[in-house]
């Protein structure tokens, strides 16, 4: 017997077609709004309305999502431009590596947005089971195509050749994953925004944490499951046949969280406990309103 999941109400601006699903819901495509995606062809790409995004919605990484619920236009003409440019659709527009992987790392963090968006305001976390999976089930038009997010982030790792610091900067909804960067990630800058995203995330304690009474370096399950990923890429960057996932870790940290692994050299890696709540931002008394 096959159910349609049940979704938040979603603004009009947004389309969405829901077609059911067993457990785990999939097939669910959140699309532009039409008129939107009709002013949005034959223009150039920008991240100037994502730029506005982060700008007035984001605090220290995490999202306020009452604000962006509120007031959600430029997510939904960010939205609408992407889905009709990109590497694929509008090549001329992204003559090398550096701009598609920006493209692409741009585009995740939004369509996570997005997909957030779609569930009720105060819904505690994404990775319930009675909802949607995040990377598989929820599909977005994006570069002229219907993806899911696990093809977005594997266009971004192709497009980076292979560059894992992309995955440490994009955010997935959850405390347990990375922070959102603060501006939009641009070409002219990639590599340097890059090493400050990978540098963020590994100081993050639902990230990396060291537990010396286990002896043990607790890290982000995604860290473990494509460490080959790591090693390979760190390979490549400094051409030596023999690399460790400690010694990736090592160079892509902080010099504070350098100093810690240091003092955790021959631990074993262990998966951190994951925290699935709700990335969210919320005002609190002792806390500044500016990033």
């Amino acid at each position: 017997m096959r159910r349609a999941c049940k979704l938040g109400t979603v603004n009009s601006l947004l389309l969405m077609t829901l077609v059911g699903g067993v457990a785990g819901c999939p097939d669910q495509t959140i699309g532009p709004d039409p008129s939107l995606v009709h002013q949005m062809r034959g223009q150039s790409y920008t991240d100037r309305d994502w730029a506005v995004v982060l700008r007035d919605h984001v605090r220290y990484g995490l999202v306020d999502y009452d604000t962006l619920r509120a007031k959600p236009e430029a997510l939904y003409r960010y939205a609408a431009l992407i889905s009709v440019t990109g590497p694929e659709s509008t090549p001329e527009q992204f003559p090398g590596r550096a701009q598609a992987t920006a493209y692409y790392v741009n585009a995740y963090n939004a369509l996570v947005l997005l997909a957030v968006l779609s569930q009720p305001p105060n819904i505690p976390t994404m990775e319930d089971i009675s909802l949607p999976h995040l990377e598989e089930d929820y599909r977005f038009v994006l570069d002229g195509s219907t993806v899911t997010l696990n093809q977005v982030e594997r266009k971004m790792l192709a497009a980076s050749g292979g560059d894992v610091r992309t995955l440490l900067a994009t955010s997935r909804a959850a405390m347990g994953t990375p922070r959102l960067p603060g501006e939009p990630i641009r070409a002219e800058t990639l590599d340097r925004q890059l090493a400050a995203a990978a540098a963020d995330a590994l100081d993050l304690p639902e990230i990396l944490r060291i537990d010396h009474g286990t002896r043990s370096i607790l890290v982000w399950q995604e860290i473990l499951r494509r460490q080959n990923d790591f090693i390979e890429y760190w390979k490549t960057q400094r051409r030596v046949r023999t690399v460790y996932l400690f010694n990736v870790l090592l160079e892509l940290a902080s010099p504070q969280q350098r100093r810690a692994l240091q003092t955790a050299v021959g631990y074993t890696f262990r998966p951190i406990a994951f925290d699935r709540s709700l990335n969210r931002w919320e005002r609190k008394a002792d806390r500044p309103m500016v990033p």
